[in-house]
Formats: C-alpha cells, structure tokens, sequence
C-alpha cells in the first residue's frame, strides 16, 4: 500500500513537472524597461488600456521581490547580469563603457575595430561578454531557433542578443537603425525601416502627449505649446531623443515587422524577440514618477504593447508564446526632489579630485601622473610607472583611499583587491561591489557617491552612479496558459536566465550563478 501510495505521489509530481515544464513557447518574447518600477504601475494601472501592461498583471505570474545582487554603474550591466545569469564580476560587462590603455580614454564596452558597422560609422561586437547568454545557449542547443535583439543603444542590444543572434539593431546617434557585421548583415526590414526616414521624421517631431495635458495625473516639467518635447538641433539632440515616447515606438514597430518577416513562432524551434524600452525622462533618470512627461511614456509604451501583443495574438497565439518583462536600476531621487527635501546634494567633480590626487602624489613620489583617469567611480593607477619606480603598492594605496575618503560626497572608497576578497550576504556593500568588478576593467580604487550625488567625469560627462541602496525590480512571466499568481519569495536577477533555461530546457549560462524561479510557488 505504502509503495502503492509513493508511486500516486510520484506520477502527480511528474504530471504538474510535464504541465509546467514540457510545455515549450514557439516564442518567447524577452522585453525590459529601463525604470520600470512596481509602484508606477500600480499608480498608473487605472491608466492602463485592457491589452497591454493590464493583460500581463492581470493574467501573469508577477514576482515583485527581485534584488540586483551587484552595484551596477549604468543599465547594460543590469540586462547583461539578467541575460548570463550572473553578474558583471563573471559576465565582465561592468558599465556601457571602458577604460582604454591604448588611448587612455573611455570606449563603449561593444567598441570593436575587427568589425565594421552597418549604418554606422563604428565597428562592435559581444567581445567583452565573455560568458554565454540564455539566448546563445538556445543557439547551441538548437540552430534552427531565431534569435533577434532590438534596443535603445547599441550596448543594450549587443548583450541581450549575445554572441549568436541572427539580427541585432539599435537607435543609432547616426539616426539610422544599426548593427554590426560581426552578426554577418542587418535585417531586411531594418534596412526598409531606414529606406523610409520614418526616424528622421521621428527625431525631428514634437513629443505630442497622448491625450490631453488635464488628463494626466502629474504637470509637466516641461511643455511648449501643448508638446512635451521640441527638437533643437544641437549635440544632445539624439541622445535627447532616445528618452521619448517615439524613441519606444520605433522599437514596437521594429519588433512586429521582426515577427512577421522573420516567420518567428512559426514551427517547432523556439524563437526569442529582445526588446529594450525606457520609461526614464531626459531630465530626470530616476524612480520618481513626477511628470506628465513619464506617465506619458507609461501610456505610450502601453499603446506599442498592445499592439505588438496583438500581432503576437494573429499570428503564433499567446498560448504558444512566453512574456517576459522586467526592469532595471534606477536611482530612487533625484538631486531637485533631495534639495527640496532638506537633504545634502553636489557634484563629484572627476577632473578636479585627479588633478588634486595627482599633485598630491607628486609631491610624494614624484613628477609623473600618477592617476590616468576616472570615470563611473573607478580611480585607475598609472601601473607602468609604479612598477617602473618600484613603489610599495600597498602603501600607495592606502594613501590614494585616505586622499578621497575625506573629499565631499564620496560615502565609500576601497581597494579593487580588497574587495575581491568580500564574504557574506548581499546587504553588505563590499559584497555587492566585489559582484560588480571584473579584473582590467574596473579601477585600482573604487568609489562610491553618497546617495543623490551625481558623478563628473574627465570629460565632463554627468551621471547620477547607483548608491549603496539595495535595489529591486518586478518580473512578469505571461503566457503558456499559466495561471495568475503572485510569487513573494525574494529572488535575484540573476535567477531569471536560469527560469527561461529550465522552461527552454536548455542548459544555464555558463557562468550562471542563479537558480530558476519556482513560476507554480503560488501564494
């Protein structure tokens, strides 16, 4: 009886495994927002049309408590960590750009000359990622699935699509719609889309809200005549651009041309679709939900969801497909609402600490530019010299860290190599940083802003670098007929790749440190 019993058990274990498990998408439809938040969705839900953000809350299984177990310096790092299963410290994406002893100057992260650009000027590849992608282990495992990666930026794109995609383009500053031939050509109907001057049109249009100003629940930070936008032309046009409703449209518009050409969804082989959006403002690349501006964005990303929903409906059914959607980082505030609020704020001035570091440094060891360069809180050391003149590095070190402990605004410093030796939990700051540096990447020191502190680097390029703060981003999966539920264990991004790979069923990233999300935890 009892052996009787345990086979009963065995066979209904077995059943809701093959349920959930054997149950493979035709297409699974991978897409982030850059500041994607749970409370503005639940402020904004009532906003909402019925089929886009609505049809995913409403029927999916939402998994609100997903921590980034990391300090990432900008977005790339955060899809990167999503799409390896592990973070920067393995996957080696450690910002949007690197330091480069060649010329002693920063370079996007995907900069490679080996290749030419295609409507671009500038040759990129995945080089730098140097694990695999839960997309790559679908190549490997099954050449015949497509995979296609559509973002806002060219590092975005790259690292969702990995080292094997069939198509990967971006919003390119050239205002073109662009890829690299590393990936051997561009789509077809990415060339058509460029063929058109639909982006020019686009990067030369008014931000037009969506319905009326006295509709929405937020005023405008900004509004010309009724528009949220007006195009100036100047060198931040483009990179203006990018932060608008328009800017998201065309990577809808691009996504449905990919299903429908492509034939994605079409047989037995998954296929994945990568798409990158931004609810973030131009003027305010925070958590803050604000602006008639950002609720804008909400309402607009709403309206290409549900049309791209639509599609997906005609002609592969959602029941064949798996949504995925999740967010990244964002820093909770910005300097204005701080200020407002009686708390401390300014600026890391970068070119003015290393010129202060170095003329200290100097005048201990000697005429030579003893620190190369700063950016995005890395300190890099001028290691030839330092070796050449046989300093004790460890003492110079130390003297470097004291140096900018005591400079406004910085809330921690430390040693690259003390931190690679950082143990414990992820409350721990030295072990959330240790999981973001990647040796010949990162600086010899890192520092880290007070919260609401912005950063200026050499160049006088200003960002706002993640604080201390342990943050968290919802993650949605829809599809597959699951059944809705909310799941309150805390997981981390990088256990998301792991869910896909097990639904896949498809090994894990190569490097992955994550585990799969139990989707039928229900609660």
């Amino acid at each position: 009886m009892r052996k009787f019993l345990l086979f009963i058990f065995l066979l209904s274990s077995f059943s809701v495994f093959a349920q959930v498990y054997n149950n493979k998408p035709r297409l699974v439809v991978f897409i982030t927002v850059d500041g994607l938040k749970n409370e503005h969705l639940s402020i904004l839900y009532n906003r909402f049309g019925e089929s886009g953000f609505k049809q995913i809350i409403n029927n999916g299984v939402y998994v609100p408590n997903v921590f980034f177990n990391y300090i990432a310096k900008n977005n790339v790092s955060d899809l990167a960590s999503i799409c390896t299963a592990t973070t920067p410290s393995n996957n080696g994406i450690v910002s949007n750009r690197i330091f480069s002893n060649q010329n002693n100057n920063f370079i996007s992260i995907v900069d490679d000359t080996k290749y030419n650009g295609i409507y671009s000027s500038v040759g990129r590849s995945p080089k730098n990622l140097v694990t695999t992608t839960f997309t790559d282990n679908l190549k490997i495992s099954n050449p015949r699935s497509k995979v296609f990666s559509i973002a806002l930026t060219p590092e975005k794109a790259i690292v969702m699509g990995g080292h094997n995609a069939d198509g990967v383009v971006w919003l390119d500053k050239e205002v073109n719609i662009s890829s690299t031939d590393f990936y051997k050509k561009i789509p077809i109907w990415a060339t058509d889309f460029n063929e058109s001057g639909i982006m020019n049109n686009y990067l030369h249009s008014n931000w037009v809200p969506m319905y009326s100003l006295y509709t929405y629940i937020y005023k405008p930070f900004y509004e010309l005549n009724g528009n949220f936008y007006v195009p100036s032309k100047n060198k931040d046009m483009f990179a203006n651009f990018i932060y608008t409703a328009y800017a998201n449209s065309i990577v809808g518009e691009l996504a449905e041309k990919a299903i429908l050409q492509e034939d994605l969804g079409q047989d037995s082989a998954t296929d994945i679709l990568c798409l990158n959006f931004n609810v973030n403002t131009f003027f305010n690349n925070t958590a803050e939900l604000n602006s008639a501006e950002k609720e804008d964005l909400y309402l607009s990303l709403d309206d290409d969801l549900k049309m791209l929903f639509r599609i997906i409906n005609e002609k592969i059914k959602m029941s064949n497909t798996l949504i995925v959607l999740t967010g990244t980082q964002t820093e909770p505030f910005s300097q204005k609402t701080l200020t407002d609020n009686n708390l401390t704020v300014g600026k890391f001035d970068g070119k003015k600490v290393v010129a202060l570091l170095n003329s200290f440094l100097m005048a201990k060891y000697g005429q030579t530019r003893w620190i190369l360069n700063y950016a995005d809180g890395n300190i890099f050391f001028n290691n030839a010299e330092i070796d050449k003149k046989n300093i004790d590095r460890e003492k110079f070190k130390s003297e470097v860290i004291r140096f900018l402990a005591d400079i406004q605004g910085v809330g921690f410093v430390a040693a690259y190599d003390d931190l690679k030796k950082a143990n414990g939990d992820i409350a721990d700051i030295n072990v959330r940083l240790k999981n973001s540096l990647f040796r010949g990447r990162s600086g010899d020191v890192i520092v880290i802003l007070n919260a609401g502190w912005s950063d200026i680097d050499i160049d006088g390029n200003e960002s706002q670098i993640a604080s201390t703060a342990l943050q968290q981003t919802p993650v949605f999966f829809y599809g597959l007929n699951m059944e809705k539920s909310t799941i309150e264990q805390q997981y981390f991004v990088t256990d998301i790749a792991p869910t896909l790979c097990k639904i896949l069923q498809i090994p894990y990233p190569n490097s992955s440190t994550g585990c799969a999300i139990n989707l039928y935890n229900k609660h």
